[in-house]
C-alpha cells in the first residue's frame, strides 16, 4: 500500500511515533538499501522507521492505519517470496529487538524478533540446549522471520518445529493493542480489548471443530511437515483463545500482528552426528525405502534425484566412490542421525 502523504509529512507522522526522529531515515540510499531481501522482488519503502519496542510499534500501527499506509515488518530478510518488500513504510526490527532471555537453566528461553536462530544457538549452547526450528539461513535468518513464516529446517520435523516449541508471544495486534499471552490476565485482556477478536476466534473453533470433514482435512495436513499458511491446527489442538491467537501466528507472514518476543521451549545438543548417502536405482526405489529408514530415527533424510548428484559430483570434496559413480537414473537419501551421546549414536547408527 503506497502513500499520498507528502515526503515530509510521512516523516513528520513517523517521528510522532518513537522517541528518537533519528530512528526514521527517508534518504534515497537508506529506503533503497533496506528496500531488498533475498527474494527477486524489488519494491522501494517511502520511508524507514526502527521502532524499540512494543508502544512504539503500536503507534506506528495505530497512524500508519488510520492514514491508510501500509506498515510491513523486516527482520532478517532472507525469505526467496519478498514478504519483507514494501513501497509503503518498513518498520526494521533487527536494530532494536535482540533481547535474549534465558529461563529455567535454559529449558526455556525468551527472545525478541531480531535474533538470529545462530546466535540464539551460540546463548543456549553453554546450557547443552538449542532452538527447535534449524533453518539452513541461521547465521541470518533472525526468530521474527522463523515464527512468521513457519521456518522449520531439515531436522526439527513435525515436533520440535515453532508450533509445537512456542509457548506463548508478546504480540502487538493491527489495533495497537499489546498482549502477552502467556500471562495470567490474556484471556480477560483480549476479551475486555479486542472482543471482535476474541469472539471471532472462538466461532471459528466451534465451526471446525463441529465439521468433521474440516477436523479430518486439518488433522491429515499438519500430521505432515507443513509450512504454508496460518497454523490453524491451533483450532483443534488448543481451546483457549491466547494458546489458539499465539499458534495461528505462526505461518502468519505478519498479517496477523507484530511479535515482538516469543517464548519457547528448547530441545538437547546432540552434538554427536553421523551422516550416509544412500544410492539407489531409481526416485521409485528411494522412496520405497524411505518408511523403513525413518522407522530407524534418523534426523534428517534429503532426496537427492540424479541431478542433485551430477551436481554433488562436481564439487571438489566429494568422496570418490560418489565422484565415480556413472549417474544415469539413480537417485539418493542423505541420512543424519544426531545423539546427545557416542553411545546413543552407536545404537541408532
Amino acid at each position: 500500500m503506497t502513500t499520498t502523504l507528502t515526503p515530509e509529512a510521512l516523516a513528520t507522522l513517523l517521528r510522532g511515533c518513537v522517541a528518537d526522529g533519528a530512528q526514521v531515515r527517508t534518504s534515497e540510499l537508506d529506503r533503497r538499501a533496506l528496500g531488498h531481501d533475498a527474494s527477486h522482488f524489488l519494491l522501494t519503502p517511502a520511508a524507514i522507521v526502527a521502532p524499540r519496542d512494543a508502544e512504539e510499534v503500536a503507534r506506528l500501527l495505530r497512524a500508519t492505519a488510520a492514514a491508510g499506509i501500509g506498515l510491513t515488518f523486516r527482520s532478517g530478510g532472507t525469505s526467496l517470496s519478498g514478504q519483507a518488500g514494501t513501497e509503503g513504510v518498513l518498520a526494521d526490527v533487527r536494530r532494536n529487538f535482540t533481547a535474549v532471555e534465558i529461563l529455567d537453566d535454559g529449558a526455556r528461553v525468551r527472545v525478541q524478533p531480531g535474533v538470529t536462530v545462530k546466535q540464539l544457538n551460540a546463548r543456549l549452547a553453554r546450557y547443552g540446549r538449542k532452538f527447535g526450528p534449524d533453518p539452513a539461513s541461521e547465521a541470518a535468518c533472525t526468530i521474527g522471520g522463523v515464527v512468521a513464516n513457519n521456518s522449520s529446517g531439515m531436522a526439527c520435523g513435525t515436533v520440535e518445529n515453532s508450533y509445537r516449541t512456542l509457548e506463548s508471544v508478546v504480540v502487538v495486534l493491527p489495533s495497537g493493542t499489546v498482549i502477552d499471552t502467556g500471562a495470567s490476565d490474556a484471556d480477560a485482556k483480549l476479551r475486555a480489548l479486542e472482543p471482535a477478536l476474541y469472539e471471532g476466534l472462538l466461532r471459528l473453533r466451534e465451526r471446525v471443530v463441529r465439521n468433521p470433514a474440516s477436523v479430518a482435512k486439518i488433522t491429515q495436513q499438519f500430521s505432515m511437515k507443513n509450512t504454508m499458511g496460518y497454523g490453524i491446527n491451533a483450532l483443534l489442538d488448543f481451546a483457549g483463545v491466547p494458546e489458539i491467537l499465539t499458534h495461528l501466528i505462526v505461518g502468519s507472514e505478519g498479517t496477523l500482528g507484530f511479535v515482538a518476543s516469543a517464548t519457547y521451549r528448547t530441545i538437547p545438543l546432540r552434538n554427536f552426528v553421523n551422516t550416509a548417502l544412500v544410492v539407489f536405482d531409481d526416485l521409485y526405489a528411494a522412496n520405497q525405502a524411505l518408511p523403513a529408514l525413518v522407522a530407524t530415527g534418523a534426523a534428517t533424510l534429503e532426496l537427492m534425484d540424479a541431478t542433485s548428484l551430477r551436481v554433488g559430483q562436481s564439487f571438489p570434496d566429494t568422496p570418490a566412490v560418489i565422484a565415480s559413480l556413472a549417474v544415469d537414473r539413480q537417485a539418493a537419501l542423505l541420512l543424519e542421525y544426531q545423539a546427545t551421546t557416542r553411545e546413543e549414536l552407536e545404537r541408532l547408527t
